[in-house]
């Protein structure tokens, strides 16, 4: 299903012929105005407004404006769908964007910059509030749009706009201050740019941020992505093995000096420190509630316990001898092969290997999470390297539209390597029972 946010024009694209909508005369075509005389900007606003009883309702239908009064149960909808629009676009012109280090020829939402707040509450996405005024502010506590994931990155003024290229003053701490005490749930995340916003510099950000707790409950620090496709882009260096070793027994100090009233820690690093520090993943109680897993924070740790879990119910032999072929990124290789090894090799009838691919459209030394992969390098180095009976792909390969980054799906791999081809969400005991 494609994610999508509404038009402010509302128009109804979807009826239930058989809905309250219908019944009160609501068609294909039409707009809906307004509910209870508030104007709709989009699906946020609708279902707040509808969730009331008591309902009058404003459409337009054949140029004609339409009031109907009617009641309904709280929980009823209209049975309506709207047409889509544009995502509201971020105000920042940051110098890591990843969206400025794409090759040409992409599809076009990879070089869209989002900054729609109202995406921060419905997908978890993270948005830096520079282009939020009091008004977007004043609605984000109206109507309770808890959480939010704010990219905060640093708040010393100075070095933020130099981070971020705003141009001014974007007083994240004072909509910060307003969130906080309005009793906004809120996530941060700091991309960390060595030479930019680590050092004191990052302490100051880390100490700003922990006044707003308990309402900001985490801070996640991810190591900044870069490609190869960087020219005329501002100079930037890369997250190294050293500079990860020494960040690691940093936050592990932040550990005792910040953490929440309920005893969780307030700052986590994401998996990736530890992978290019060659540090043991942590153990689950690291990651507390798993908060950030979708930011990176925690999914390695989790998959090793899911994947641990899953053991019992993994056959004791296939039923006839079986060459499997799993697909991922250069950085957790290592890592998944110690996880996953001992138990599969203990498969009786199953041959395995875990085949790293190289982001070469991106950069292979710079680029190197599963997530990233791209269609065209598992093609080319999956039938180089050469495949077992079915190759298996995460489903962090793939958008919530089955595309990998570079615009393939699953039956155009399927395709182009001749033998099945899955996606797997990480279940191996759903795996192995196909084989059985």
């Amino acid at each position: 299903m494609t994610t999508r946010i509404y038009s402010a024009a509302m128009k109804i694209i979807e009826l239930d012929q058989n809905g309250i909508g219908a019944r009160q005369g609501l068609t294909l075509g039409a707009d809906l105005l307004k509910i209870n005389g508030h104007p709709l900007n989009d699906i946020i606003d609708y279902d707040f407004y509808v969730a009331d009883e008591d309902l009058e309702i404003v459409f337009r239908k054949d140029d004609q404006e339409i009031i109907r009064k009617f009641s309904k149960h709280p929980d009823a909808d209209l049975g309506v769908g709207f047409k889509p629009m544009r995502i509201r676009a971020c105000a920042n012109d940051c110098i890591f964007c990843f969206a400025d280090q794409n090759p040409a020829g992409v599809r076009e939402s990879l070089n869209f910059r989002d900054g729609d707040y109202r995406f921060s509450f419905l997908h978890g996405h993270f948005v830096t509030m520079t282009n939020m005024g009091q008004a977007q502010l004043n609605r984000v506590v109206e109507q309770r749009l808890s959480p939010l994931y704010i990219s905060v990155h640093v708040t010393d003024p100075v070095v933020r706009q130099k981070l971020m290229l705003f141009g001014k003053d974007d007083r994240v701490l004072e909509k910060l201050t307003f969130l906080a005490k309005n009793n906004i749930e809120l996530h941060t995340q700091i991309v960390l740019c060595p030479g930019y916003n680590d050092g004191e510099i990052l302490f100051k950000t880390i100490d700003d941020l922990y006044q707003f707790q308990p309402q900001l409950k985490t801070v996640s620090i991810v190591p900044v992505g870069l490609t190869k496709w960087r020219q005329n882009l501002p100079q930037l260096n890369s997250v190294t093995s050293e500079y990860a070793k020494t960040m690691i027994p940093l936050v592990e100090k932040w550990d005792h000096q910040y953490r929440r009233p309920d005893g969780q820690r307030f700052v986590y690093l994401s998996d990736e420190w530890f992978i290019l520090a060659d540090a043991p993943i942590p153990e689950s109680e690291y990651y507390d509630d798993y908060l950030m897993v979708e930011n990176g924070v925690g999914q390695c740790r989790a998959f090793a316990d899911n994947f641990q879990e899953q053991i019992p119910d993994f056959p004791s032999r296939l039923k006839k001898p079986t060459r499997l072929t799993f697909a991922t990124g250069k950085l957790p290789y290592h890592f998944l092969t110690q996880t996953m090894g001992p138990a599969l090799d203990g498969v009786e009838n199953l041959s395995w290997e875990l085949v790293p691919i190289a982001n070469e459209r991106l950069g292979a030394d710079l680029v190197t999470v599963t997530g990233l992969v791209c269609g065209s390098d598992i093609v080319t180095q999956l039938v180089a390297h050469g495949v077992g009976d079915a190759v298996y792909l995460s489903h962090r390969m793939f958008n919530e539209d089955g595309l990998t980054l570079d615009d393939m799906t699953r039956d155009d791999i399927e395709q182009k390597l001749g033998i099945p081809v899955r996606i797997h969400s990480e279940d191996m005991a759903e795996v192995l029972a196909e084989w059985v």
